[in-house]
């Protein structure tokens, strides 16, 4: 999965996510196998959008205390789903499983906390219509990350 992906380019060895099911073929373990992974500082950024793969990688990345997460709680959504055909184009789309942190937490329907809360910004959302650079330079989710990257690591943009 691209969560997986993502994952093994941060964290050397140790699981990833684990899924279980209701049948047994449901119930998969994904570990870190990448030699030369990047050991870089990261924050990453999420907020009530943040859904299944971006989820799946806070929760790896807060359970191997490897990133600060910044932002708003995640959406919640940590459930495997599959589709049953039943006739022609038409399917049934039943959750099948549910994903698992490397630590065996669950965040369905609760999302993942940050680290660091940032509370989203009136200014933000009244700036609609701005450039994308604008809507950047006000975001106070990248604004946060940056002060603690600078902080920690004395990294200046």
């Amino acid at each position: 999965s691209a969560a997986v992906e993502v994952l093994d380019r941060f964290l050397e060895e140790g699981k990833l996510v684990s899924t279980k099911g209701r049948v047994s073929d449901q119930n998969w373990s994904y570990t870190a196998h990448r030699p030369g992974t990047w050991k870089i500082p990261l924050v990453l950024l999420v907020d009530e959008n943040s859904a299944s793969a971006s989820e799946i990688v806070a929760g790896a990345l807060t359970d191997h205390r490897r990133a600060t997460v910044v932002g708003r709680k995640t959406y919640g959504k940590w459930s495997v789903q599959s589709i049953f055909p039943i006739r022609g184009s038409t399917g049934l789309r039943l959750t099948t499983a549910k994903f698992y942190s490397p630590q065996g937490n669950t965040y369905g329907k609760i999302g993942i906390k940050p680290t660091i809360t940032v509370e989203k910004d009136e200014l933000q959302t009244a700036m609609y219509g701005a450039s994308r650079e604008q809507k950047l330079a006000a975001d106070s989710d990248i604004k946060r990350g940056l002060q603690i990257l600078q902080r920690q690591y004395a990294v200046t943009p």
